[in-house]
């Protein structure tokens, strides 16, 4: 288990650590009723903005569908490869994960649109909906250094005071834009119909 409250280890710092095989040193970094504790692989802020980044598949890409089970705390990744040979959905949340994956062992094409969040999403979701009955909510904490900022959909910049389709995105403070999108960006056409572009499904 990691640490919650722990500081982060440093990466370069990670060979400094007790070699496990050695069993008097194991013995100092537990009790028989502690157990023991592994080094943080990667910092606070950088799991959080990947589990925002795949809890926004289950909320606005291509695992909506998972939505149904009603739950707050979850995040996942969907993923085909080319032809369509194999489809599978990776979720989780802070109690369980799981994977779905549907293919052949021939490694012939499912058939078209047998993609991850078609063919595998549901059998996971028919997995998790048992699995996590009973099973509490675990909120996800912002660690410090994390900032959530409104921004303007096509360009990325922040968005304009009262912009009605804003988007809310979350940042290392260090990173987050600085600048703000002009009426003329706003304003363009996205494809020649006078409408802007839809916000592009990544996930």
């Amino acid at each position: 288990m990691v640490c919650e409250q722990c500081p982060d280890t440093p990466a370069d710092q990670t060979s400094e650590l007790p070699d496990p095989a050695n069993a008097a040193e194991t013995e100092t970094l537990e009790t028989a009723n502690q157990p023991r504790i592994a080094p943080r692989a990667i910092s606070r802020q950088n799991y959080y903005l990947m589990n925002s980044m795949m809890r926004d598949v289950i909320n606005h890409g291509t695992a909506t569908r998972a939505r149904r089970l009603g739950r707050n705390d979850l995040a996942g990744k969907t993923g085909t490869t080319n032809d369509q040979r194999d489809a599978w959905f990776n979720g989780f949340n802070r109690s369980l994960v799981a994977i779905a994956w549907v293919g052949f062992d021939s490694s012939k094409p499912l058939g078209r649109g047998e993609v991850g969040g078609r063919a595998a999403l549901p059998a996971w979701m028919y997995f998790m909906e048992e699995a996590l009955q009973g099973v509490e909510e675990i909120p996800l904490q912002m660690p410090p250094g994390i900032v959530t900022v409104k921004i303007d959909p096509t360009t990325g910049k922040r968005a304009q005071a009262g912009q009605s389709d804003a988007i809310f995105e979350v940042f290392r403070s260090e990173n987050a834009p600085m600048e703000t999108a002009s009426n003329r960006e706003i304003a363009s056409p996205g494809s020649g119909n006078g409408q802007r572009n839809p916000v592009q499904e990544l996930f």
